[in-house]
């Protein structure tokens, strides 16, 4: 699809920015018959969420996985569109001697021995696990975010889980999905997600990630113009760097945290940085397509993942594509990560990671905006500022694919709810 041609100088909305909250708030305002058009700064669409095809591999620029869960994905697509492959339900631990499974008997009844034999938290915590899971899924997904608020941390705590449960697998697995082994992000978040992965899957497009902004790109066709950066943005128009001015009756900004602050001249959004290595082998080190969590927290990989198991698409005929992720210090210096990956794997896998050819490494440096505990108590952040500009972006509600969807659709009802004021 061409996205090369250059923008119109005015139109009835202009997006800056496509990544997920850009494209469904264009997307929803083409639906309803306004004229859209979505400026880029980068090469496609997709913003943090972009695939790489590097020597036949599939490369997601960081680990990424879509929750099936997510209400707000039916809402702006097709799903089967998206051809998803599913992660097994469950985990395999690292217990500083050997992998332990930790499987879901409610998805897979065959885990049952298994994961009670396994030494990784006592048979209360995992009876303490079921009752959470048929607690919060008897509740509406928006209960996850009422009453009062505390940390990940004091909300496991008070749940009554052991200390050694929460450090080997809550720290590991909760440090995947909020980037924070410290626990220390919202329980609200921490309910939220957790009624997700009972509730559906964790899964990846068959052809990589980058899948779901395309299909989202889809009835934008002629709409968005790549590598068109603005320099300056204000309610009713957009300065480009080339000093030319694009203008429109409604403008929406829709850049990641850091980047938005840097063009309205705010205060950053503080976030979380991660660091994802990708590994080829002619052997996959699990056969099985689970997360393999670091319980032991030694590091520097949190958890890995062999995602040519998840979906084949991945990696050509004959390899195995690893994904390695760290979070905190270890995405601080990527060299390091990568030198240091090939010793942890070793104790885990043995001699065969040696074997390991590194094929690319990306650190992101505002992979997620932290969350701490009542952060969330003031809820989504208004779609239109008081000095008209519209905003949307993970930012303003929470880091996710859920979140950013949700942003921008909230932005699109914004403009449609201000055009009728208007022509009232």
């Amino acid at each position: 699809m061409n996205r090369s041609e250059p923008p119109p100088r005015r139109s009835q909305a202009l997006v800056a920015g496509a990544g997920l909250s850009g494209l469904s708030c264009a997307a929803l305002l083409v639906e309803r018959g306004v004229d859209v058009h979505v400026i880029e700064a980068d090469d496609d669409v997709g913003g943090r969420i972009r695939t790489d095809a590097v020597d036949g591999f599939k490369l997601d620029r960081g680990f990424q996985v879509l929750l099936t869960a997510y209400d707000e994905l039916g809402a702006h697509l097709d799903v089967d569109d998206l051809d998803l492959r599913a992660f097994r339900a469950g985990s395999m631990v690292w217990t500083g001697s050997r992998l332990e499974t930790l499987g879901d008997p409610y998805r897979n009844p065959s885990d049952v021995i298994s994961t009670l034999g396994a030494r990784v938290g006592s048979v209360g915590d995992k009876m303490r696990i079921a009752a959470l899971r048929r607690r919060l899924l008897a509740t509406d997904p928006e209960e996850c975010f009422t009453g009062p608020d505390r940390s990940t941390q004091e909300e496991l705590e008070a749940l009554g889980f052991s200390a050694a449960f929460i450090d080997a697998f809550f720290r590991p697995f909760l440090g995947g999905v909020f980037l924070d082994r410290d626990l220390e992000t919202s329980a609200k978040l921490f309910r939220y997600y957790f009624r997700c992965f009972a509730a559906g899957d964790a899964a990846v497009p068959a052809q990589g990630m980058q899948r779901l902004p395309e299909r989202l790109a889809a009835p934008l066709a002629g709409r968005i113009s790549c590598r068109v950066r603005a320099r300056d943005v204000s309610p009713t128009s957009v300065t480009l760097d080339d000093g030319s001015v694009l203008t429109a009756r409604h403008v929406v900004l829709a850049a990641d945290g850091v980047e938005g602050a840097s063009l309205t001249g705010r205060e950053p959004p503080a976030t979380k940085a991660a660091v994802t290595s990708y590994w080829v082998s002619t052997e996959a080190p699990v056969s099985s397509p689970l997360l393999v969590l670091d319980g032991v927290g030694t590091g520097p990989v949190n958890h890995l993942a062999v995602m040519s198991s998840v979906s084949e698409a991945y990696a050509p005929d004959g390899t195995h594509l690893i994904s390695a992720s760290g979070i905190g210090e270890a995405a601080m210096d990527p060299r390091r990560f990568e030198a240091e990956t090939l010793q942890q794997m070793e104790r885990w896998f043995g001699e065969e990671a040696r074997r390991w050819t590194l094929l690319r490494t990306y650190r992101i440096p505002h992979a997620l905006p932290r969350h701490p505990a009542g952060s969330m108590d003031r809820g989504p952040r208004p779609a239109r500022r008081p000095d008209g500009l519209f905003v949307a972006g993970d930012h303003t509600e929470f880091g996710s694919i859920q979140g950013a969807l949700r942003s921008g659709r909230r932005a699109a009802e914004a403009i449609l709810a201000d055009t009728l004021v208007r022509s009232a």
